[in-house]
């Protein structure tokens, strides 16, 4: 289908410039990197509080360069190029992930996966991402505490649904309509492209991102995979 090839031409234009962008950023951080490591080497002539503050900027330079290597990762990846995928252990691996943050230290994660399900036909790398996007806001959403369910089920003979629901502060009525168009969003720190890309990710490979929300109770999304296409015989 022409909308299938240009979401794919989209899709793939947008992996090539965040390729770009990281790569680029990699000479201006490999300067801070060697200036800090430099400057440790006088860790005994420094006054401790500007020794903490060299710490702490290597320990932010280790993050930033720990996400432009997952970044760039992801980037090498075409989202089309499918193989087995097990939606549970994808699951598994976009929680493991989380653990271990502050961010989630009072939050609580339950799962129930059907075992049964089926394999299907994905590219892992993009169901991850969709899956670590999607558990991203429903942790901000829960302020960092709460409770966040994943869930896993086979609803009929041709769809396998997953779903995550949180009990957090769910989405505005007038918002509702809103969060999947480009650059809409309500973080002081978002880019507003991230469920966007999700829905166009799942779209191209004939999966549906539908979700329910209210105010002050919770938001749940689900992604409907269909069988008929995307099921690989056992």
């Amino acid at each position: 289908m022409v909308s299938d090839k240009i979401t794919s031409n989209k899709m793939m234009m947008l992996g090539k410039l965040t390729a770009r962008f990281t790569h680029e950023l990699r000479n201006p951080l490999s300067a801070i990197k060697l200036n800090l490591d430099y400057m440790k080497l006088f860790e005994k002539d420094l006054p401790n509080d500007v020794m903490e503050i060299i710490t702490s900027t290597r320990e932010a330079f280790d993050r930033v360069q720990y996400l432009i290597e997952n970044i760039l990762e992801f980037s090498r990846h075409n989202y089309e190029n499918s193989s087995a995928c097990n939606l549970n252990d994808v699951s598994r691996q976009a929680i493991n992930l989380f653990k271990g943050t502050p961010r989630i230290d009072n939050l609580l994660f339950e799962t129930d996966f059907d075992e049964s399900i089926p394999l299907l036909n994905c590219d892992k790398n993009s169901i991850l991402q969709v899956f670590l996007n999607l558990i991203s806001n429903a942790v901000e959403a829960c302020e960092g505490k709460g409770l966040i369910n994943i869930k896993t089920r086979t609803v009929d003979d041709n769809n396998v649904l997953w779903s995550i629901r949180d009990n957090g502060v769910g989405i505005e009525g007038d918002d509702q309509a809103k969060i999947f168009h480009d650059f809409f969003t309500k973080k002081s720190n978002g880019t507003g492209l991230g469920l966007g890309v999700c829905k166009e990710i799942l779209e191209a490979k004939n999966a549906q991102l539908t979700f329910e929300s209210e105010t002050g109770k919770g938001t749940t999304f689900y992604i409907k995979f269909k069988l008929d296409e995307e099921k690989i015989n056992a």
